[in-house]
């Protein structure tokens, strides 16, 4: 059960895209900024510090694109400004984020993207947490 957060209290918490705290699958080709994988969203009023774990059972290594405060609209510039390659090694894992902190950008609540090319769609997991802390001027 969510408990209220006062001013600068903080919580660890699962990733918002992560239903439970299961792992993601990476299944996005990336198009259009529609088209990533969204890891996790802020809410208004508080800053996330995000822990992002990808994990590669493959036997190959695997290139992702990490995309860090993802435009939401459908502008390729937008997306391509916040982007960086990472390449998971085979059967291993990497911390794409270690206590990142983010927050509320205007109306764009998506912090933290992935996609992968087309030929390795859903060959990758994500899991991860966030130590969610209340209040927008810690920072």
């Amino acid at each position: 059960m969510p408990i209220q957060l006062n001013e600068q209290d903080s919580r660890r918490d699962h990733l918002s895209e992560a239903p439970g705290g299961g792992a993601l699958s990476v299944a996005a080709d990336y198009t259009t900024a529609a088209d990533v994988t969204a890891v996790h969203h802020v809410t208004a009023g508080h800053v996330d510090s995000v822990w992002v774990q990808v994990h590669n059972s493959t036997h190959q290594d695997v290139e992702v694109k990490l995309v860090l405060n993802p435009s939401d609209d459908t502008s390729t510039s937008a997306i391509d400004d916040a982007t960086t390659t990472l390449l998971i090694p085979k059967k291993d894992s990497l911390w794409a984020l270690q206590g990142d902190a983010f927050r509320l950008r205007g109306t764009n609540t998506k912090a933290v993207a992935m996609y992968v090319a087309t030929a390795d769609a859903d060959k990758l997991k994500v899991t991860g947490y966030v130590v969610r802390t209340r209040g927008e001027v810690i920072y």
